[in-house]
């Protein structure tokens, strides 16, 4: 029985990949890991502990177009399903399961791949409770940023996986795009369909399975007197996915996190802290950028709006760490 876990990134974010194939390693020690990412693989980058594939290894025709039609981001999410049936055919796998590279893992993925046993395919819920309609993220949101969240979900070849994965890479290869005024949320508002159009499709919504910015706010994130990290005081942390996080400017993904305890905002900075510490460990890949999808271009402002800006981000800097003292 061959189980297999995989990530796709951009060149840019490999330590954040390697860092959570160390976690794997600590609970799926049996488990292969294999980072895939949206760009030609150098020939000087620096060796690592777990194989890493280039996105021209896939064969895919139309790869370069694309990298033109994206943004990196675009690009690398939407490689998502392409790499799920590359490795499943490299490696003869019996059971995949994908995780976003800023993912952090406190528990075995038994619980999944025991479920896989009886299903077919697995997502993973963004949302699992009802919203206050005046929430900043509420359930109209995820009307367009989609039911499922593509940061975790798993398959097991199957006629049902194949079907779901050759709809999937049909819609990314031109669709894979952000565009929510027409309906576009990129590779994941197209998961939504999969539990229609696909039979055997388990929804793995439990308590603390799944732990991201999406759902932070639907339950406390907080340690028992044992030292675990529990979600809604007593459901052990499976898993912890991150958002926009940056080596360079050391942030994470707090804003519209309205709604979300102090003592659990607390927490996660303090996981934040640490798990970033972590991830700078790794040298050598500070000269690598991506070469594949195209670099958003910021808009030049002038130095008062410069300035403005830069003194707002500073107040919000200084409340945010205020409210965790």
């Amino acid at each position: 029985m061959i189980q297999l876990v995989y990530t796709v990134c951009s060149i840019s974010q490999i330590p954040f990949a390697l860092v959570l194939g160390e976690d794997l390693q600590k609970h799926e020690p049996d488990t292969k890991f294999v980072i895939g990412i949206a760009d030609r693989l150098p020939s000087n980058l620096p060796a690592t502990a777990f194989p890493i594939i280039g996105a021209d290894e896939l064969g895919l025709p139309f790869l370069s177009e694309m990298a033109e039609r994206y943004t990196v981001d675009e690009f690398t999410r939407s490689l998502k399903p392409y790499f799920a049936s590359f490795l499943e055919k490299k490696y003869q796998a019996d059971k995949i399961v994908f995780l976003e590279s800023q993912t952090q893992l406190f528990q075995s993925l038994a619980k999944t791949w025991q479920i896989l046993d009886e299903h077919d395919i697995v997502l993973s819920s963004n949302i699992t409770q009802q919203r206050n309609p005046k929430h900043p993220i509420n359930e109209p949101s995820f009307l367009n940023a989609g039911l499922y969240n593509a940061g975790f979900w798993g398959f097991k070849p199957s006629t049902q996986a194949h079907n779901f994965l050759t709809y999937w890479k049909e819609r990314t290869k031109d669709k894979g795009y952000f565009d929510f005024c027409h309906g576009f949320g990129a590779e994941q508002l197209w998961l939504n369909f999969i539990p229609i159009f696909q039979e055997k499709v388990y929804i793995q919504s439990e308590i603390g399975t799944h732990y991201h910015p999406y759902n932070w706010i639907e339950n406390p994130l907080s340690i028992n007197e044992n030292g675990n990290y529990v979600v809604a005081q007593s459901f052990p942390l499976h898993i912890l996915q991150w958002q926009q996080l940056s080596l360079t400017t050391q942030k994470g993904y707090f804003k519209n996190q309205i709604g979300l305890s102090e003592s659990t905002l607390k927490t996660l900075k303090k996981l934040q802290s640490d798990y970033l510490m972590n991830v700078k460990k790794y040298k050598g890949f500070e000269s690598f950028v991506p070469s594949m999808g195209k670099v958003e271009v910021k808009v030049s402002k002038n130095f008062l709006s410069s300035a403005i800006e830069k003194g707002c981000l500073k107040m919000i800097d200084w409340i945010e760490e205020f409210e965790v003292q």
